[in-house]
């Protein structure tokens, strides 16, 4: 099994180029004799998930406008400075550890917030932090997974925005005028239970090639080999791959932004992922998975779900499996 991250990486980087060639139509390097390769795409399946900081400025050009523009970050940050216009919801006010398997809000719970926020089911909502996306990862899933589909994360977060010296403010956004109406669905979306955890654990051998990945670990490489023990025991699920949730991105940290989709598509493929196959991520808790789950949501794949009770729940279990 790869689960070397670093190793993912240098072939990403090396191969991104040829990867990129060979959507163009040019010449590409001979399939792996492993891996089926696909051509590598030139954008993003789903570009309205992610928003650039040029983007959302000409959404601002004086403050709020019919943009809902989400600050996940904590109320004491949130009072030192935001983006005009923007509210704050805090990412943990978007998780309950009294409510497994999923440690999510109920419907009851988010209904609320997004009528204090105005957000409705038309509402075109964005969502920006200052931990490169990993707590506004938190906030998408939780609407993405309650059925919104009009919500982005801005793209390098308020670190980029500041850097580029876009507005800044500590004024406080005044309460909408109007309550948002958007109801969350009964039936979660992209979230995957323990006891739904073996079917993602079906491994299909194919002779002359590696068998996909269905299980993906968005946590360190220390937490996953087990030296960064967060639970009673360390390690991962058995059959996992370990592909860091942060390995997505490039930049300055707490600025960073998204690869390519031409170098994302060549790490999930090393990491031995095809879009058709039913892939459950999972991290400690939640938010580092929601950000690989967003990407892999970028990128097309149809059948991915987050494992939202992650190592918290599996790794403090007396009656399952672990690898080291």
């Amino acid at each position: 099994m790869l689960c070397r991250f670093g190793f993912y990486i240098l072939f990403a980087v090396f191969f991104a180029a040829d990867a990129l060639a060979a959507a163009d139509g040019k010449t590409a390097p001979p399939p792996s004799p492993h891996l089926t390769e696909l051509p590598a795409p030139k954008e993003f399946a789903r570009p309205d998930a992610l928003v650039s900081t040029e983007a959302l400025a000409k959404l601002l050009p004086g403050g709020r406008s019919k943009l809902v523009l989400i600050d996940a970050r904590g109320r004491a940050a949130f009072n030192e400075g935001h983006v005009p216009g923007a509210l704050n919801i805090e990412s943990d006010t978007l998780q309950d550890p009294e409510r497994p398997p999923y440690y999510m809000p109920t419907r009851e719970v988010l209904a609320k917030v997004c009528a204090q926020a105005q957000i409705s089911a038309d509402s075109r909502v964005a969502i920006y932090d200052e931990d490169d996306g990993r707590l506004a990862a938190r906030v998408w899933f939780t609407l993405h997974a309650y059925g919104h589909n009009r919500v982005a994360i801005l793209d390098g977060g308020a670190g980029k925005w500041c850097n580029e010296g876009r507005p800044w403010t500590v004024e406080a956004t005044p309460p909408p005028a109007a309550r948002g109406t958007f109801e969350p669905a009964a039936t979660l979306r992209g979230v995957c239970t323990f006891a739904e955890l073996p079917q993602f654990r079906v491994r299909v051998h194919t002779l002359g090639r590696l068998p996909p990945t269905t299980l993906l670990d968005a946590r360190s490489l220390a937490e996953y080999m087990g030296e960064d023990v967060r639970g009673k025991v360390g390690g991962h699920i058995p059959g996992a791959a370990n592909i860091e949730w942060s390995a997505m991105l490039t930049g300055k940290e707490r600025a960073r932004v998204w690869r390519s989709p031409p170098e994302i598509h060549t790490i999930l493929r090393m990491g031995g992922l095809e879009r058709e196959q039913k892939i459950a991520v999972y991290d400690q808790a939640g938010g580092r998975s929601g950000h690989l789950y967003f990407t892999l949501w970028l990128m097309g794949f149809e059948n991915a779900a987050n494992y939202v009770a992650g190592w918290r729940e599996y790794g403090n279990r007396d009656d399952v499996e672990v690898e080291k």
